[in-house]
């Protein structure tokens, strides 16, 4: 009887180990054949690598302007009028994924020409940190000097940006010459930027008048976010060739900007001065020009704050005041300036302005301001409105 019991579960334990088996290997079959399904599947689930849009893009700005100066003008200036200050048509883009482009067209009176080529460079993205940039371009120097005027809040620049910034080289070029410039950045190092060009410093479509070439650049960090330092600085040479006096030039710049975009503050400040060696101003020509052994040294600052009101966020307040000296080798060379401002934003960057510039000037003859003829202590007030259409 017990050798019969032990044959029969002898048998059951077989005939379940047999069962078992057969019915496990079609499911590890299974199991293995869906591990491999899922990774063919993910293989062909991985995002394919971004191409780069190689289509050009097209944009630009018009500027229209009114303009009020109440400043005392000789009797056969104008002293209101409207104009159309600025227009720009602009094409930028890719041609491979490393190398790009960009053309702008200046068609408006601020080219004596009316028609003039504003930037036409090519550039080349050498690294992740480093972008080559070779043709006419826009050189780093000072935080508004980047600004296009799409970007920048008041209608005019600071005095002191524009008197000092403007001039640079033999012929001054709108902060614009021929060149290559190496400029990048990375957020991961406090949010360096940085751009450092070599250049003619003939100008605007000019073709070089000496053999030295200028040097400029500017470098920033962001610390904090919305908190931006910069300094810029400029070396050269202010003659022709073939010039009997050497005119060296050199100009630096220190800026800082906090902007809290949820609550639309922001406040900026920038200081700039400069040496032109061996460059005095001519009483009787009324005009600056090579003179051995004197120096015109100018500098200035600017303070500035501007305020979207939350119960209007298109409009945005603005205030800023400025102090330029011309020369500080010249006594009463001062211009000081008030800025009020209002913006209504229509879409984006385009907008209307209002801007009420009151200017206390010394009397100085050398003192010169944007958009009047007049100079020292005949300068007065100026009402700018600005209509801006950026497509």
């Amino acid at each position: 009887m017990r050798k019969k019991v032990w044959i029969i579960s002898q048998t059951l334990f077989c005939y379940l180990s047999l069962t078992l088996f057969f019915a496990a290997a079609p499911l590890a079959a299974t199991v293995e054949e869906l591990e491999k399904r899922v990774m063919e599947l993910e293989k062909t689930q991985k995002p394919a690598e971004k191409k780069p849009d190689l289509k050009p893009k097209l944009f630009g700005y018009i500027e229209t302007w009114y303009q009020n100066d109440d400043s005392d003008l000789a009797a056969v200036k104008v002293d209101n009028e409207f104009r159309v200050r600025r227009a720009r048509i602009d094409v930028k883009g890719l041609v491979t994924d490393k190398v790009g482009y960009r053309v702008t067209a200046n068609l408006d009176g601020a080219a004596p020409t009316k028609a003039q080529l504003w930037d036409g460079y090519i550039t080349y993205n050498l690294h992740p940190l480093a972008l080559v940039t070779v043709g006419q371009f826009k050189y780093n120097f000072t935080l508004e000097g980047l600004e296009g005027t799409p970007d920048r809040i008041p209608v005019l620049r600071a005095e002191s940006i524009n008197d000092i910034a403007s001039p640079l080289g033999t012929t001054g070029g709108s902060l614009r010459d021929d060149g290559v410039q190496l400029s990048g950045g990375s957020k991961d190092i406090l949010g360096l930027k940085y751009a450092v060009a070599l250049i003619n410093g003939a100008g605007l479509n000019a073709r070089d008048n000496n053999d030295d070439k200028d040097i400029v650049g500017r470098v920033s960090i962001s610390p904090l976010n919305g908190f931006t330092l910069g300094v810029s600085g400029y070396q050269g040479k202010g003659q022709t060739e073939d010039a009997a006096i050497d005119i060296d030039e050199t100009a630096y710049g220190a800026d800082a900007e906090f902007t809290l975009k949820d609550m639309g503050l922001s406040f900026r400040g920038e200081y700039v001065t400069a040496k032109w060696e061996n460059w005095g101003y001519n009483a009787t020509t009324k005009k600056w020009e090579a003179t051995n052994g004197k120096d015109q040294e100018p500098n200035g600052w600017y303070l500035q704050a501007a305020y979207k009101l939350p119960p209007l966020p298109n409009l945005q307040l603005t205030a800023r005041y400025e102090d330029y000296e011309k020369d500080s080798n010249t006594d009463d060379s001062h211009l000081k300036t008030t800025t009020l401002g209002a913006t209504y934003y229509i879409k984006d960057k385009t907008r209307i302005t209002a801007n009420y510039l009151m200017r206390d000037a010394d009397k100085s003859s050398i003192v010169t301001a944007q958009e009047t003829s007049a100079t020292g202590d005949k300068i007065d007030n100026l009402i700018l409105v600005q209509m801006l259409v950026a497509y």
